[in-house]
């Protein structure tokens, strides 16, 4: 598994053991910088599908430019 797939794992685990520590511990002020940890996580996610993908989404258009249109 490559390194950064790997810290990813980690991570998520992590963001697990800080939710559940926080309602264990009754802090609710801890919901809204988790919820930014949960968001960039996914981000985070969602960029690492896009680098290792090979099949990549196909370009929604083509670009022709003016002087080739017919």
């Amino acid at each position: 598994m490559d390194r950064l797939a790997r810290l990813s794992v980690e991570l998520n685990s992590v963001l697990s053991e800080l939710y559940e520590e926080a309602g264990q511990r009754d802090l609710p002020q801890l919901n809204a910088p988790l919820a930014w940890l949960d968001e960039a996580n996914g981000w985070l996610k969602y960029e690492l599908v896009r680098l290792y993908s090979v099949d990549r989404d196909p370009v929604p258009f083509t670009y022709i430019p003016v002087d080739l249109r017919r």
